[in-house]
């Protein structure tokens, strides 16, 4: 499986390469602080619903494809004390992935594999999970039938799908635009490659694969705006955590939203 643009692995050489003091390289929130920054506020609160859905299952041991920074498994390790195995095709993501364990004092397997041919035994996790990978793999039914046969029976895939569409995010957009003749090339770089497929099609794909009682929904309503300066990242992350606590005025699970607010959605099957 191979990323459809060079842009993509670049991407984590560049992150890489950032020093500690900035925040790019790292988005994990240790236990008992809250998200600085709007990433951050994603991330966290993406955990938060990963967590909601595995919790009292038994599940012990989880596999991230596509880790990038190895956020997700380390919160399943920090919070969940979860066994974690780390893997991606880039070097420079799993040299990242290694730098956050290292500062946050975790501990996991990192491998350097194709999330479509992972080299790694059958019925072995309890969890494989992702954020923001299938969306930019044209083949991705072939890292859904890997996902299942590395799962153990009663396994879970948990996944967030972040594809092209059109809904509340374009705004962001529209702010790249307005800003573009005053800000460098390189800070307004073309997204990624992402499929436009819908979670339908995600659901047939994974049934096909071998996985049962798939569902999903649409996350997260809270637009992201960037380039903008490290300055107004704190503001605008604290005003996004107080409409989440009151969403939850009306509503159980305030990251919850439709598809026209949403980033994306959540895939979930069973093995």
């Amino acid at each position: 499986m191979e990323y459809p643009n060079k842009e993509f692995i670049d991407k984590w050489k560049d992150i890489s390469g950032k020093r500690e003091s900035g925040m790019e390289w790292t988005l994990f929130v240790p236990p008992g602080e809250h998200p600085r920054t709007q990433r951050q506020f994603n991330l966290y609160n993406y955990y938060q619903l990963i967590h909601k859905i595995v919790k009292g299952k038994g599940y012990r041991t989880a596999l991230e494809i596509g880790c990038g920074r190895g956020t997700l498994a380390l919160f399943l390790h920090a919070y969940d004390r979860m066994q974690v195995t780390l893997l991606d095709s880039s070097t420079d993501a799993i040299g990242l992935a290694r730098r956050n364990f290292h500062v946050f004092e975790g501990a996991g397997e990192f491998v350097v594999a194709d999330a479509a041919d992972t080299g790694l035994a059958e019925d072995t996790y309890d969890v494989v999970t992702s954020i923001g990978l299938l969306e930019h793999v044209p083949d991705y039914h072939k890292v859904l039938m890997e996902a299942y046969r590395i799962m153990k029976p009663g396994g879970m895939l948990v996944t967030l799908i972040l594809p092209r569409k059109f809904s509340l995010q374009a705004l962001n957009d529209v702010y790249k635009f307005l800003l573009r003749p005053f800000l460098p090339k390189k800070k307004l770089q073309k997204d990624y490659y992402r499929n436009t497929d819908t979670p339908k099609q995600y659901v047939t794909a994974a049934q096909s694969a071998g996985f049962a009682k798939c569902s999903y929904f649409y996350a997260n309503p809270f637009p992201i705006w960037t380039p903008i300066p490290y300055i107004c990242e704190r503001p605008i992350t604290m005003l996004y955590r107080a409409i989440l606590r009151f969403r939850r005025l009306w509503t159980k699970e305030p990251m919850k939203t439709n598809k026209f607010f949403s980033h994306g959605y959540f895939l979930i099957c069973f093995k």
